[in-house]
Formats: structure tokens, sequence, C-alpha cells
């Protein structure tokens, strides 16, 4: 009796290992569907690790090669996608940057024309102190004193000939009654 339990044990451990190394055992369509699987769970890179991990052990099967000719263009798709993404960033922190060294230049300009302003006011307010302060008077020869005088004498007399022009030639004029 001793024998029949001591060969059941064995025969359970005999079996245990069977069932063991068949469950280990994977089929085409067992990394087809786990690659699915990891696919739809989000995970493109372990779905293609599964994929390669079937083909490795099933090289020429059609549906495992076509799954993961699909899986490595979308990985390719969204590396792209990754691509375009970065490079229009760069491209708005770009225009940012110019934007910003344009708007620092224009504060500049400001500041340097408000600087201006500011030196140009106070270099007015400090001119009459000094003219208040020293009269400066101007010199100017005696001959350029004559020209200016014969020039007043000069604009006089067409004043003068204008003024006769205008007036009405019919009216009587009065002298002065003094």
């Amino acid at each position: 009796m001793k024998l029949i339990p001591n060969l059941s044990a064995g025969l359970f451990f005999l079996s245990l290992t069977v069932f063991s190394i068949d469950v280990n055992a994977q089929t085409a369509d067992d990394f087809f569907h786990g690659s699915a699987q990891e696919y739809i769970g989000n995970n493109l890179q372990g779905a293609i690790l599964q994929a390669q991990e079937g083909l490795n052990r099933f090289p020429n099967d059609p549906k495992l090669n076509a799954l993961l000719e699909k899986l490595l263009e979308e990985q390719e798709q969204q590396q792209q996608q990754q691509q375009n993404q970065q490079n229009q960033e760069n491209q708005d922190q770009q225009e940012q940057q110019q934007d910003q060294q344009q708007q620092n230049e224009n504060q500049e300009q400001q500041d340097q024309q408000e600087q201006q302003d500011q030196e140009q006011q106070q270099n007015e307010n400090q001119e009459p102190q000094e003219q208040e302060g020293q009269p400066q008077p101007k010199e100017i020869s005696k001959e350029e004193a004559e020209k200016i005088l014969q020039a007043l004498a000069q604009k006089e007399k067409e004043l003068l000939k204008e003024f006769k022009k205008k007036k009405p030639q019919g009216s009587n004029t009065h002298d002065k009654d003094w």
C-alpha cells in the first residue's frame, strides 16, 4: 500500500511538470494577442517587444510579421509627431525670444529718448539761469549794423508804397488839424 501513495505522488509531480511545460509553450497566436493587448493598453514599446519575441520563436508567421510592421510604422509616426511638436515648440520659443528682444530694444530706445529729453530739459533750465546771471552782449561790426539799418529803411519804403497803392483813389485825405 505504501507503494501506491508514492506512485500517485510521483504521477502527480510528473503531470504537474508536463502541465507547466504546456503552459509555457505559447503559439504564434498567443504572441499576436499579447502584442495586441499591449498596444491596446497604450504600451507601443511593449507591443513591439512581444511581437519581436513571437517572431524569434515563429519567424515565418505572417500575422506576427504584419503586426510588427504596423507597430513599427506607428512608432515611426509617433516619433515624427513628437519631432514636429518639438520643432513647433522650438519655433514658438524662438519667436517669443525675438519678440522679447524687440520689446527690450524698443524699451531701450524709449529709455534713451526719455533720458535725452530730460537732459535737454535740464539744459534748457540751466541756460536761462546762465543768461540771467551773466548777460552776454552780442557784438556786431559797424558795417553789419549799417547794412541792417539800410535793409530796414528799404523795407519801410516798400511798405509805404504798398500802403499807398491799397489806398482808394477817390477818397479825400484829411490832414491833421492841429
